[in-house]
């Protein structure tokens, strides 16, 4: 198992389409748009679970020194590669020192940690690496939107994530959410909205029986991942 588990080897292997690519540059650039109105480059980026290193250029072009831990020993040598500074190692503990950065970015990681003491654990870590004045940015799936779906897209989700639990965790660490974006993709406000109403339809009693008989359950999940609805918490430790 030197590569780590199947179901996250799998994840070296993918390559996006080039709409897949334009949409996911396009969310880079809102959550890097976000953490500019509060933090700007320069300064020190630790990045938490990078994957295929999107984020990681898009921060490295804006003008961060970008440090990236990564877990998965699969997509680890891929992103050393690309020229970024990598650590391979499971989190938490972060394996760097105290007051290392100035922002730190954990995008879709925390609802993959073990419960809530390991939860407590991972914010406490944020709060120990960012600098005083630094920012973290903290990106995860809305459970109150997702539901059942939270569940069944991943099976290494174990902690639920709200806007009023991922609050309360973070504050009770120590840090000061002074934002909280919610969105689908790169679509907030009314554009969200409607995007939330538009994934009603794919969740419709019996659709899943329906698209698995026709052999278009794979596209049904496609659609309801495309419709995924995020939270980004942004917190200033003090």
């Amino acid at each position: 198992m030197a590569e780590g588990p199947v179901f996250y080897r799998s994840f070296a292997g993918k390559r996006l389409t080039s709409a897949g690519a334009h949409r996911r540059s396009r969310i880079e650039a809102h959550r890097l748009g976000i953490l500019h109105q509060h933090r700007t480059p320069p300064g020190d980026f630790l990045e938490i679970g990078p994957g295929q290193g999107t984020l990681a250029a898009a921060a490295v072009a804006a003008g961060w020194r970008y440090v990236g831990i990564e877990p998965s020993p699969a997509l680890a040598p891929g992103l050393a590669r690309q020229g970024l500074s990598i650590v391979q190692a499971w989190t938490p503990p972060f394996p760097v020192r105290d007051a290392c950065c100035d922002v730190l970015w954990a995008d879709q990681v925390l609802e993959h940690m073990n419960g809530a003491a390991e939860a407590r654990a991972f914010a406490s870590e944020v709060v120990r690496v960012l600098r005083p004045g630094g920012v973290a940015i903290v990106v995860v799936p809305d459970y109150t939107k997702e539901r059942w779906f939270f569940w069944d897209i991943d099976y290494t989700h174990n902690f639920v994530t709200t806007e009023r639990r991922v609050r309360q965790l973070l504050e009770d660490a120590g840090l000061a959410v002074s934002a909280m974006n919610r969105a689908i993709g790169a679509a907030t406000g009314p554009l969200r909205a409607v995007l939330a109403a538009a994934a009603l339809p794919a969740n419709l009693p019996g659709l899943d029986g329906l698209m698995r008989a026709v052999g278009k359950d794979e596209l049904l999940f496609k659609v309801r991942k495309n419709l995924f609805q995020t939270l980004l918490f942004v917190g200033r430790r003090p």
